[in-house]
């Protein structure tokens, strides 16, 4: 899976504690996740909401040829994939429970 954030972003800021609960849930399947900031490319703030939020996965910053390939256009944006890498279902947007679940479902299936 796919997030595409930004580090100013309220909802992104909310989805952590799943995201990274989702981590610890699924770490025994082939399950693997990054997360895309897409608002800022300074390294030093970054690298500080890394650390004050205690992220347990991948954080990189997107680039020119990123944004053009997903087209990710609002954030927070859960790409998921499948095994293959394919891309199974987009959801823009988090909404704490309903979208956890979305997201969770989707994962389940494709598991």
């Amino acid at each position: 899976m796919i997030q595409f954030s930004g580090i100013g972003c309220g909802p992104c800021h909310m989805s952590i504690p799943f995201l990274k609960q989702l981590l610890t849930e699924y770490q025994i399947l082939d399950f693997e996740f990054v997360s895309i900031e897409t608002w800022s490319d300074n390294i030093e703030g970054i690298k500080r909401y890394q650390k004050n939020n205690a992220l347990n996965y991948t954080f990189l910053i997107s680039n020119k040829e990123v944004d053009k390939d997903y087209q990710a256009k609002e954030v927070p944006a859960f790409y998921i994939l499948d095994k293959n890498r394919v891309i199974r279902k987009i959801i823009v947007g988090y909404d704490k429970g309903t979208t956890d679940k979305e997201i969770k479902d989707v994962i389940n299936e494709l598991i």
